[in-house]
C-alpha cells in the first residue's frame, strides 16, 4: 500500500477511537504529536494501567476486566468489589506504558528507538520490517502480576492486597515519569 496510504488508514482508526473515548486520555498529546510528524504514525498504545482481571477459561477471550485504571490507583475502588463469588482466577496486574509507532524508514525508526531507550523504555525494539513500514514497540518495565483469588477463595490477606495496590500505584507513578520523559525527549530531538 505504501506509507502514506497506511498512515491515512491508521489516522481514520485513531480519530474513531478518540471519538469513542477508547484512547488513554493521559497520552493523547503524545499520540497527536507523533501522528503530526511526516515520517511517523501510531497504531496502538496504552499509558499503563492497573487492573483486576477475571480469568474464567483457558482462552484469552475467557477474560473480563473487573476494574481498569489508567492513572493513579483508587484503593477503595479495588477493595469494595465482592470478588469471592467469582469462579476462575482473579489477577491484580499493573502493566507498563506501551506504544507502537510506524516509521517510514529504518533510519527514522532508529531515531525514535534511541529516544525511547534513553528515556527508560528498555523493553523496546524494531520488530517488523517492510518497505515504507518499520514498526517500533516501545515498552516500559513497570509491571506487577499476582493471582489474588482462585475458585472463589482469597489467596492473600487483605493487608497484603492493600500493599500490592500501593505498590501498583507507585509503579504507575514511575511509569508516568518514563512516558513523560519520552514525550519531552522526543519533542526536543525533533526540534533540532
Amino acid at each position: 500500500m505504501g506509507f502514506r496510504i497506511d498512515k491515512e488508514k491508521a489516522m481514520r482508526k485513531y480519530d474513531y477511537a478518540l471519538k469513542k473515548k477508547k484512547v488513554d486520555k493521559p497520552i493523547i498529546p503524545l499520540l497527536d504529536y507523533i501522528n503530526s510528524m511526516k515520517k511517523y504514525y501510531t497504531t496502538s498504545s496504552c499509558s499503563g494501567r492497573t487492573i483486576l482481571l477475571h480469568e474464567f477459561g483457558k482462552r484469552k477471550i475467557d477474560t473480563k476486566f473487573i476494574v481498569k485504571e489508567h492513572e493513579s490507583v483508587d484503593i477503595d475502588k479495588f477493595m469494595n468489589i465482592n470478588l469471592n463469588e467469582m469462579e476462575g482466577k482473579i489477577w491484580l496486574k499493573q502493566e507498563p506504558f506501551i506504544i507502537h509507532i510506524v516509521g517510514k524508514t529504518l533510519e527514522s525508526a532508529k531515531k525514535v528507538l534511541e529516544v525511547g531507550m534513553k528515556s527508560g523504555l528498555k523493553h523496546s525494539g524494531i520488530f517488523v520490517f517492510k518497505p515504507d513500514r518499520y514498526i517500533l514497540e516501545l515498552n516500559g518495565n513497570q509491571r506487577l502480576s499476582v493471582p489474588i483469588i482462585e475458585k472463589g477463595k482469597m489467596l492473600i490477606h487483605q493487608d497484603y492486597f492493600i500493599y500490592l495496590l500501593s505498590l501498583a500505584d507507585e509503579k504507575m507513578r514511575k511509569n508516568e515519569v518514563i512516558w513523560k520523559s519520552f514525550e519531552r525527549n522526543l519533542r526536543s530531538k525533533f526540534r533540532e
